[in-house]
């Protein structure tokens, strides 16, 4: 059974309510950040898939919305991930601010402000351009697309119509020929008869000869 966008976006969020939670403790051990990483790249596929479901609908705001997973979400979680792995390999503590990849144990998205909202809004409006100047692209190659099957289909139309046109002269020819062949058919019956007939005369004036030769 095929999953819809929403059940991306549920399993989607499950993945990273989890890698936030791992990352929020500080007991980061080995496995759980393998874990992590896992499950980050479990998001990414299934923000893929939200990505596919929006093109394949047409929705454009869930189509901008899915492209920025990637870059808001999951790329710095990847980071984070990836830190950690560093400093348990070097021993080395890097300091850096996790206030906007979590929390405690759960996720609180980041307030925008007027500035973010604007700016996310112009961003939306030029994909939406973007996706708009696409389709019509799109559609500008499915006329052109349209338009030369149909006058493929055209000329295949007059083929056709020649090549019935064709047919029915071989028809009325074949037809031609049968005729003639059973006339002639007629006349070799006519022929054959005739010839039986003559033997059948010469027979008998023959035993008529015979008879007068043997009376005498």
């Amino acid at each position: 059974m095929s999953q819809t966008y929403n059940d991306y976006n549920k399993e989607y969020e499950q993945c990273l309510s989890r890698v936030r939670s791992f990352l929020s403790s500080h007991a980061r051990s080995l496995t759980t950040l393998k874990e992590c990483g896992r499950l980050l790249s479990q998001a990414r596929q299934c923000a893929t898939a939200m990505e596919n479901l929006a093109k394949e609908s047409g929705d454009n705001f869930r189509l901008a919305q899915a492209k920025r997973l990637a870059e808001h979400e999951i790329t710095p979680l990847s980071e984070e991930v990836e830190c950690a792995l560093r400093e348990r390999e070097s021993g080395e503590i890097v300091d850096r601010n996790r206030t906007e990849l979590f929390a405690g144990s759960s996720y609180t998205a980041p307030n925008l402000d007027g500035n973010d909202e604007g700016q996310m809004m112009d961003a939306l409006i030029r994909d939406s351009d973007d996706l708009l100047l696409e389709s019509q692209a799109l559609c500008a190659q499915s006329e052109q697309t349209g338009s030369s099957t149909l006058n493929s289909m055209g000329m295949q139309r007059e083929q056709l119509h020649s090549a019935n046109e064709h047919i029915r002269g071989a028809r009325s020819t074949v037809e031609r020929a049968r005729g003639v062949l059973q006339d002639l058919n007629r006349k070799a019956l006519r022929n054959k008869r005739f010839l039986y007939g003559v033997i059948a005369i010469l027979i008998i004036a023959n035993i008529c000869v015979k008879i007068a030769i043997i009376k005498k």
